[in-house]
């Protein structure tokens, strides 16, 4: 039994470490290349090619962590994203189901080809003549949905006619028919061979493979012909297809387009930084079941002090003037912090409103200082002066905003771990997480551990908000985080409240939050796509705590009708 039980307390460690391996190496060769002599090539012929291998290495790590941590619930973790991701390609489906309109709108000529003398009289085209127009063009009242054009032609007149497509923009799909004076058909055609392409090239000189051509046609009798040309009718299969097919492409934007360039790699990076630092904002607040939203006022009061102090001592050393402006964020974090502690632990306000409530007071604030204290005269936006290079936090890849902010989150999230699991603080915030009532009775103080643990939330908000105005700004600006800490609970539940996790949630939802950006760049859908799947994440893990909270409520109703003896349940965690 020692030896069975040894083998799996190495197997969860080592599994672990494998997924660490294997996601830092297909980090890399996504990023650098395929294969291992491009992969080597491209790693040293990039700018601090070695601090993007570390980064990637510190990724790794965060999947190992969140395997070993969470174990099979890792797989719940896994499953939630994937569902929610799902949800969002159905979502994403539904609004390219326009895709293939391409097919019935575009610009658009028709010729008719003879090596026959043309008969005189009244018509549209003449042999070798063009008319075009274009179809369903956007924003027209009356769209022109077909075209019909007449020409005159002779008895055993052999003509080919052709409709294509009018410049490379256009992808309308044509069909072409020809017809006599009473109206019947005499031929049609929906598509152009390679052989039809190479005779009239110099005609259908774009090579669309969506032109018709109706070739050598003989006509029957003299008199006038009628050319009917419009777009091929869209059917359902057409359309469920184009859907399917702009839905992948812009997927495959979005799940691996943050790999694609070192500088699109950056933002997904510096995005998580920030994430990490809310996430253990919000998770430490959460575990003592206090469902506060401050993260927000705090980050700007951080930002705001930190951006202050890098204006106004840029001229001393920047081993002095970045401490002491992450410090003082620190401290404006925990004092902001601790204003809606002491009205919860003491007066009972709720922590909900009271935290809503003085993020408003926060942003205002800081807009009041930035707009009329801040901002250069001459400045034609509301922004500070950028910040001089001894206040700027010191880039680990040039050209981008990956700072040494990397090891003040690593930092952050040891220290914050040890902080929850390893302080009498945090066995109080533990306890009163788990049930108040009987910490209280266990002789916590309950009101100074719910102040301390909204205030102790403050200092790492602060940091974020240090990230923001020095590292990846480099400025104070007008909405510096764009409800950024609000992120900060999808990733601390996500990462069911514990730091070590947190690492992996942050990237996971950074990771969709770039990817939803080069999806709106390079693909035209949306970037609210990421709300969509944020929002259904949100609910299936409320889905989840419910079940839970249901399942203890029966549990302690069968306690109170058959009393049992036992000890107290261990701690249930910090399930918001």
């Amino acid at each position: 039994m020692s030896q069975v039980s040894a083998t799996r307390r190495l197997g969860l460690p080592t599994l672990a470490a494998l997924f660490a391996l294997l996601v830092a190496a297909f980090v890399n060769i996504r990023l650098f290349g395929g294969s291992l002599n491009d992969l080597i090539e491209r790693v040293a012929n990039t700018a601090d090619s070695a601090s993007i291998l570390f980064v990637n290495l510190l990724v790794g790590l965060s999947v190992g962590l969140f395997v070993w941590q969470l174990s099979w619930s890792a797989l719940r973790v896994v499953l939630t994203v994937i569902v929610a991701l799902l949800f969002g390609f159905l979502f994403t489906m539904s609004f390219n189901l326009d895709a293939a309109n391409q097919y019935i709108q575009g610009a658009f000529e028709v010729r008719v080809l003879s090596e026959a003398a043309p008969p005189e009289g009244d018509a549209d085209l003449a042999y070798g003549e063009e008319k075009g127009g274009e179809f369903n063009k956007p924003g027209v009242r009356n769209p022109l949905r077909e075209a019909e054009y007449t020409f005159l032609g002779s008895a055993n007149d052999v003509v080919s006619v052709l409709a294509y497509a009018a410049n490379r923009r256009s992808t309308v799909n044509l069909e072409v028919s020809l017809r006599d004076a009473q109206g019947a058909e005499l031929a049609s055609a929906n598509s152009v061979s390679e052989a039809q392409l190479a005779r009239f090239g110099d005609v259908l000189r774009f090579r669309n493979p969506n032109d018709a051509v109706i070739e050598d046609f003989t006509l029957p009798a003299d008199g006038l012909y009628t050319v009917h040309v419009r777009p091929e009718p869209l059917t359902t299969p057409i359309i469920l297809a184009e859907s399917f097919s702009a839905t992948r492409f812009a997927y495959e934007t979005f799940l691996l387009g943050a790999l694609g360039r070192v500088n699109r790699w950056a933002v997904w990076i510096q995005d998580a930084t920030t994430l990490i630092f809310v996430g253990l904002a919000i998770a430490i607040v959460f575990r003592a079941r206090q469902f506060s939203l401050g993260a927000e006022g705090q980050l700007y009061f951080g930002a705001l002090i930190s951006g202050v102090l890098a204006l106004n001592l840029g001229t001393f050393s920047p081993w002095l003037v970045i401490p002491v402006a992450i410090l003082s964020a620190m401290t404006a974090g925990f004092l902001w912090g601790l204003l809606p502690g002491m009205l919860k632990a003491y007066l009972g306000a709720n922590e909900l409103v009271s935290t809503l409530m003085l993020n408003t007071v926060a942003i205002r604030f800081y807009e009041l200082i930035l707009t009329f204290e801040l901002k250069p005269p001459t400045a034609g936006y509301i922004a500070s002066a950028p910040f001089p290079a001894n206040g700027q936090l010191p880039p680990l890849v040039a050209e981008t905003q990956v700072s040494i902010a990397i090891f003040m989150a690593m930092a952050a999230v040891l220290l914050v771990w040890l902080l929850i699991e390893r302080t009498p603080l945090g066995y109080e915030i533990r306890m009163v997480g788990s049930n108040a009532k009987f910490a209280a009775y266990g002789g916590v103080n309950t009101r100074r551990t719910i102040m301390l643990a909204m205030a102790v939330s403050g200092i790492v908000a602060g940091l974020a908000g240090a990230h923001l105005s020095m590292g990846i700004h480099r400025m104070l600006i007008i909405n510096i985080s764009l409800g950024l800490a609000f992120e900060g609970v999808v990733v601390a539940l996500l990462a069911r409240n514990n730091p070590l996790v947190i690492p992996f949630t942050a990237l996971l939802y950074a990771y969709l939050r770039a990817g939803a950006q080069f999806m709106e760049r390079d693909a035209n859908v949306s970037f609210e796509i990421v709300r969509i799947i944020q929002a259904i994440i949100i609910l299936l893990i409320t889905a989840e705590a419910l079940a839970a909270f249901f399942q203890v409520q029966r549990a302690a109703k069968r306690s109170a009708v058959s009393p049992s003896t036992d000890a107290p349940q261990k701690e249930a965690g910090a399930h918001v």
